[in-house]
């Protein structure tokens, strides 16, 4: 579960619904990983909504659940009606759709998404420079022996 959070929390960030979709269909470890960790918050989420859990302390101590949603949220639709999943994570967002501080933590995690996508966007963008070394490589001596 580390490893799969650890891909979805970082470099995991889908471009469109078709680039969403093709990652979940791949049977790859990449596509297990997004599967793995949206079910455990989609589980989460349905915790919540049926009592188990208090939306309160999921909101306080659950960042990440948001984050991670806000990856997705704007292909949602499109990869629900062309991978024929009407209920893919409509507990996560139905929980966030009906309060008033999930929304706008939404919207701040999709401002700061929308921050780290530019800044790969540079970063790719840029072109890569090798550098010389300095100063020739040090060869090992060999050890003085006597005679």
């Amino acid at each position: 579960m580390r490893e799969a959070r650890s891909y979805v929390g970082g470099d995991f960030l889908p471009a469109s619904a078709s680039e969403f979709i093709q990652i979940v269909s791949a049977g790859d470890r990449r596509s297990s990983f997004v599967l793995q960790v949206y079910g455990y918050w989609e589980m989460v989420a349905a915790f919540v909504r049926s009592g188990a859990l208090d939306a309160e302390l999921l909101y306080n101590t659950c960042p990440e659940m948001y984050f991670q949603y806000a990856k997705i949220q704007p292909y949602l639709a499109q990869f629900r009606e062309e991978m024929n999943m009407p209920e893919f994570l409509i507990s996560i967002e139905q929980l966030i759709d009906r309060s008033r501080t999930g929304r706008k933590r939404l919207e701040a995690m999709q401002k700061n998404l929308a921050a780290i996508a530019e800044v790969r966007s540079r970063s790719a963008s840029k072109p890569r420079t090798t550098s010389k070394p300095t100063s020739k490589p040090r060869t090992k001596s060999k050890p003085q022996t006597k005679r």
